[in-house]
């Protein structure tokens, strides 16, 4: 019979989550299309399809920032439902604790945690690299002037864009120095192509310290330590890259061009983003209590998305701080976890001092709530 139960309780979950999920992002859809249709119209001259290709690849980013928000609310609707129509007071009533009620929704809990890695290590790092080079909507880089400053044994390197597509670097300036660290020439090129296993200079200015001379050169051999298959590596995000790539460059770290912490913590988040959003789903289920009057049900959700609220409020803050290496990054990665599994232990254990607290009250509905 519990089986049963926790069967109907796990299906009404996972219709609440995928209908909050697709509605929630077809919103967000909708105010991208708003927002960027006429770029994307004027960069393509198939106006439709190119609309229609922008919309799928900007899905996956927005899918996995609205995972974790769909699977909160789809929690609070799903048990304000089952306690307005008494269903969570027969469910308790039969025998179905707190703790059986977690176990049942486990199922769901683990489908929507595997979507949201799917999406986050796969299809959105995926999407993204798509639309960087396609170059539209918020992924115009525009005229933008941060250039990649990269370090390369005894060179350094300022590369104002990289092109992976065309193993092509635009806009390269190479600070050589000497064994001791001091600079000795400086090379300027307008561009370096990758040609077999090397590189080759196009348009190039050579000057040395304390000379006055400029040495011109229309091609110049380059056999500089960056091999054209990592370029892609070098332009993409911490956050934005698959979990092979992170854990390529945290083996290696003259392979990004960021700090090594940013990498770090972004493995971390990685790895923790399915366990957060599953200690929401289970919050919610700490959180289901039989109804005492519609204004319980609107206090459920009201507290729950509330809570939800600060805790996003709190996973920003400190993912900010690990990024900026003012944390550790297994602290920016990990700490919403444990906050959210805090609030459910304490939960648990108001429960129960709160059921101790009336011993006289017999064998209610509230004596099973915590019982396995």
């Amino acid at each position: 019979m519990t089986s049963i139960i926790g069967r109907y309780v796990a299906r009404i979950l996972l219709g609440r989550f995928v209908l909050v999920l697709l509605g929630l992002a077809a919103l967000l859809l909708l105010l991208e299309f708003l927002a960027d249709s006429d770029q994307v119209i004027a960069a393509s001259d198939q106006a439709v399809r190119a609309l229609a290709l922008y919309m799928v690849l900007r899905l996956p980013d927005i899918l996995a920032e609205l995972i974790p928000v769909a699977a909160l609310l789809a929690g609070l609707l799903t048990f304000a439902e089952l306690g307005r129509h008494s269903e969570l007071t027969a469910i308790y009533a039969g025998g179905l604790s707190k703790v059986r009620l977690a176990v049942a929704v486990v199922p769901v809990v683990v489908l929507i945690g595997g979507l949201q890695l799917l999406i986050e290590d796969q299809a959105r790092p995926a999407a993204l690299g798509e639309l960087r080079v396609w170059g539209v909507g918020d992924f115009d880089p525009g005229d933008e002037a941060t250039a990649t400053w990269l370090r390369r044994g005894p060179e350094i390197l300022r590369i104002r864009r990289i092109d992976p597509n065309q193993a092509e670097l635009r806009g390269v300036t190479i600070f050589q120095r000497d064994g001791e660290g001091n600079l000795i020439a400086k090379i300027e090129a307008a561009r370096a192509v990758a040609e077999r296993d090397s590189w080759v200079l196009h348009d190039v200015a050579r000057s040395r310290v304390g000379s006055t001379v400029v040495e011109t050169a229309d091609r110049l051999p380059w056999s500089g330590d960056l091999a054209p298959g990592d370029l892609d590596v070098l332009i993409t995000n911490p956050p934005e890259m698959p979990l092979a790539d992170l854990l390529r460059v945290l083996r290696h770290p003259e392979l990004g061009s960021q700090p090594n912490y940013r990498y770090a913590t972004a493995l971390h988040e990685r790895l923790a983003g399915p366990l957060t959003t599953a200690m929401l789903l289970f919050l919610t289920v700490a959180l289901a209590r039989p109804p005492h009057g519609r204004a319980t049900q609107t206090a459920l959700i009201a507290g729950g998305l509330g809570g939800g609220f600060l805790l996003w409020t709190f996973d920003g803050l400190v993912s900010n701080f690990g990024h900026l290496g003012l944390v550790p990054p297994v602290l920016a990665g990990w700490a919403p976890v444990a906050v959210i599994a805090a609030i459910i232990a304490s939960i648990v254990v108001h429960d129960h001092g709160s059921r101790k607290a009336s011993p006289g009250a017999g064998p209610r509905i509230a004596d099973a709530v915590d019982t396995g």
